[in-house]
């Protein structure tokens, strides 16, 4: 079975993204990869990445315009629904915006869509409500 190690952000501010997420979910930096153009920080298995656009040179990747729409949308497991509500409070204080407030999904789980602060949609989802 193959697994998922790595999601990553590209980001003019890749820092201050990359604090917006460290400190909205407690994520612990995997400082080894620390870099001028790269910080990494593990969710679980699965390490969220945040790279400088510098990075789209390196990678050989064509840069993404603003406007394109969304293409990726990060979900992070919360582990009650009350924890969730409190995570989407804490994530506009840090910048946020909410796209869709809390709500119960047809396949039972309550969910909350947002922005961070690049405009970047991701979900916060607790899957027993």
């Amino acid at each position: 079975m193959n697994t998922l190690m790595q999601v990553t952000l590209f980001s003019k501010d890749f820092i201050g993204l990359s604090e917006f997420y460290r400190t909205v979910f407690d994520l612990s930096e995997n400082e080894e990869l620390r870099s001028d153009v790269f910080r990494g920080y593990m969710a679980g298995q699965c390490m969220v990445g945040f790279s400088a656009l510098a990075a789209y040179e390196m990678l050989g990747l064509d840069p993404r315009e603003k406007g394109d729409g969304d293409q990726t949308a990060l979900t992070f497991s919360i582990e009650s629904t009350e924890k969730l509500d409190t995570a989407v409070s804490e994530s506009v204080k840090k910048g946020a915006t909410i796209i869709k407030d809390p709500f119960t999904t047809y396949y039972h789980w309550y969910l909350a869509v947002l922005r961070d602060p690049d405009g970047n949609a991701f979900r916060l989802a607790c899957t027993t409500p």
